[in-house]
């Protein structure tokens, strides 16, 4: 009996969260002033048709789900509970959910995520994701870049007043009104033909590029941006 309680409350919890979650985000992100740093790194490869794969902290997806909302983005979201709250909220916000992880379904969804760029869809993925450590890249979006193609862009953002949760990503939420920046890096192109070093390599680029294009972005209002 616990066991149904306990079922129809996460249902429900579910449920709301499908719903209140997407008009929260949309409400909160119509107040934010967003600046754009670095579109011309995307431009160029728009320009030969190219789609990308978006590669971003796993505590930086807030503000996403709002700027790039109603793309048909394809995004790895993870198996797990969490997983589960955040497939629903970004499905109403017209972001397409593949399931699985480096950890759970991982191969699976490597998989699904290679099929799917095939079909001219970005991709999203949190490479520090599900569950960390944080801010370290794991190599499955480097696996996704080689068997594709398609260029990797690392992409992160911050707000001028934001709150950080004390959890393992840090996780950010601009405060409502606040100023935010929105930061796109230098793309990242991982050949088929990959030594094991090669890939390493290309996944300490991106590691590095994330690190440096985040602090960026936290700095970014705090002296001549004010």
């Amino acid at each position: 009996m616990r066991n149904r309680l306990n079922q129809i409350k996460d249902e429900l919890l579910l449920f709301l969260a499908s719903w209140i979650g997407p008009i929260l985000i949309y409400i909160l992100g119509m107040t934010l002033k967003i600046e754009w740093v670095g579109e011309e790194n995307l431009d160029i490869l728009r320009k030969e048709k190219k789609s990308v794969i978006y590669a971003f902290w796993h505590g930086r997806m807030l503000i996403f789900t709002y700027s790039h909302r109603r793309q048909r983005i394809h995004v790895l979201i993870s198996q797990h509970q969490d997983g589960e709250f955040i497939a629903r909220i970004i499905h109403h916000l017209g972001f397409v959910s593949v399931r699985g992880s480096t950890t759970r379904g991982g191969s699976k969804a490597l998989f699904e995520m290679c099929k799917k760029t095939a079909s001219g869809f970005d991709v999203g993925i949190t490479p520090d994701g599900p569950k960390g450590p944080g801010f370290q890249v794991q190599p499955g979006t480097i696996y996704i870049a080689q068997r594709s193609g398609m260029p990797v862009i690392p992409i992160t953002n911050s707000a001028k007043n934001r709150f950080n949760l004390s959890s393992w990503d840090r996780f950010l939420i601009p405060k409502p009104f606040s100023k935010a920046v929105i930061l796109l890096g230098k793309p990242i192109y991982v050949p088929a033909e990959c030594t094991p070093q090669q890939l390493e390599e290309k996944r300490i680029e991106l590691e590095k590029q994330l690190i440096k294009l985040t602090q960026r972005a936290d700095n970014y209002f705090s002296h001549s941006h004010n």
